[in-house]
């Protein structure tokens, strides 16, 4: 199969980041792969395939006849077998380019989040319901991200399949020499999704309990100089590490670190099963398909979202268990991975639902 993968621009963002892992395996599957980023940016992507930049200014995303053209004129000339829209304005850009210029590739629309939490407006909310009813197919990132666009959307005639996100089993190493046992590390770009604005105020409050601890931020984003203005309000400069983006986060952290995710929005973020691969405790907020994954006991710590008293209990619970006990969960949360989140697993289930929504056209 020939594959298009759109995604929204050249970012170190998660949708944009698996949606190359995926297409690496895909190439390594046999299949030809093509990145196209729709958007202006100017992050360098590390892809082996074909990468394109159509170079759209963001600002023409509600109207842009000339985008739309150029990529229909693309898919006219490369002849691809589907196409695969990676988040919310790459379905808007594929599905009015197909519309105003007759392209009948087979779209598939990968739906990484709980798309209900994005919409308020009702005509907002009926313009992306038509959109969905325009693609072939959804491939939903976790259960709760498909059953809330299903009962949010009510999409119909479309084929829906949940597909995880997989990790490498074999990635970075973990970093060596911590910068204190008390480690506690958030991995996320600054958004209001990721929380930052609670996390500290967990963090804050935990260290009226224990001051031995350390906050690592890695990530970058809008609300980061927000963030950093709230961290020096709370006079916690010296408690607080901003590394910004870094390529292989988990060896910047010490293997006695814990991973906090207190999300407000999440489909199912890569980051704790990156975390259960390196065997680094994961305590989150139980939001999108997190609970799927992270079992209180037996995976993790799956806190009931805005609990941050309970939050603040897991992180002392951690640090205090036996490091047998620990050694247990963190066990059975690398398990889990290896036997249903691998990479090359996702991506052989990717290749199935082409190959399904080929066989039905």
């Amino acid at each position: 199969m020939k594959i298009f993968q759109v995604i929204q621009k050249p970012q170190k963002r998660g949708a944009e980041l698996f949606a190359i892992q995926l297409s690496e395996e895909l190439i390594r599957l046999g299949h030809e792969v093509i990145l196209i980023s729709v958007f202006e940016g100017i992050e360098a992507l590390s892809f082996s395939g074909r990468q394109i930049n159509l170079d759209r200014p963001i600002q023409r995303r509600l109207w842009d006849w000339k985008g739309w053209k150029t990529f229909a004129e693309l898919v006219k000339k490369e002849k691809p077998d589907i196409i695969q829209a990676n988040a919310g304005d790459t379905l808007k850009f594929t599905v009015l380019s197909r519309l105003f210029f007759g392209w009948k590739t087979p779209l598939v629309f990968r739906n990484a989040s709980q798309m209900s939490r994005y919409f308020t407006n009702p005509l907002i909310k009926s313009c992306n319901r038509f959109l969905l009813t325009q693609v072939e197919g959804i491939a939903s990132v976790s259960l709760n991200s498909q059953e809330d666009l299903f009962t949010f959307f009510k999409p119909r005639r479309t084929k829906l399949k949940v597909i995880p996100i997989g990790v490498n089993k074999k990635n970075e190493t973990i970093g060596e020499n911590g910068r204190r046992n008390k480690e506690l590390v958030h991995i996320g770009g600054f958004t209001f999704e990721k929380n930052h604005a609670e996390l500290l105020d967990i963090f804050h409050r935990l260290l009226k309990v224990d001051s031995d601890f350390q906050l690592i931020l890695i990530g970058d984003g809008p609300l980061k100089s927000q963030i950093e203005d709230q961290v020096k309000t709370m006079g916690m400069e010296d408690k607080v590490d901003f590394l910004g983006n870094v390529s292989q986060p988990f060896s910047h952290i010490s293997k006695n670190a814990i991973l906090l995710l207190p999300s407000k929005i999440e489909g199912l973020p890569a980051v704790i099963l990156e975390a259960m691969v390196h065997h680094i405790p994961v305590i989150a907020y139980g939001v999108g398909g997190i609970s799927e994954v992270l079992k209180t006991g037996e995976t993790g710590w799956c806190i009931p979202p805005n609990d941050f008293q309970a939050f603040i209990q897991a992180i002392q619970e951690v640090q205090t268990m036996s490091e047998e006990a620990k050694q247990i969960i963190l066990d059975q949360a690398h398990h889990l991975v290896c036997t249903h989140y691998s990479l090359p697993q996702v991506s052989l289930q990717f290749e199935q639902f082409y190959k399904s929504l080929l066989n039905q056209n």
